[in-house]
């Protein structure tokens, strides 16, 4: 069954937030831009990414803040060069 939000759908909340941080390292976003949090959806019972809510995933921030998260991009950078 498909969302009537159109999303992404994930079985669990540990799914959505690896998909969250998969997706940052991937495409590099700046620390305020793609996906910021996940949230269980009412409509469908799955789990979504979110740009819309005002705290960020702990983890993200956490790899933020720890430069973590700039490093496994830049390899991510790399690895696709070869």
């Amino acid at each position: 069954m498909r969302c009537s939000s159109g999303k992404v759908q994930y079985d669990s909340q540990q799914l959505a937030e690896d998909a969250l941080i998969d997706q940052h390292i991937y495409k590099g976003f700046a620390e305020h831009q793609g996906p910021q949090n996940v949230y269980e959806c009412r409509d469908c019972g799955y789990w979504h990414m979110t740009s819309k809510n005002a705290e960020r995933l702990p983890r993200l921030q956490e790899m933020i803040d720890s430069g973590e998260m700039r490093k496994k991009q830049q390899a991510s950078q790399w690895e696709r060069r070869f």
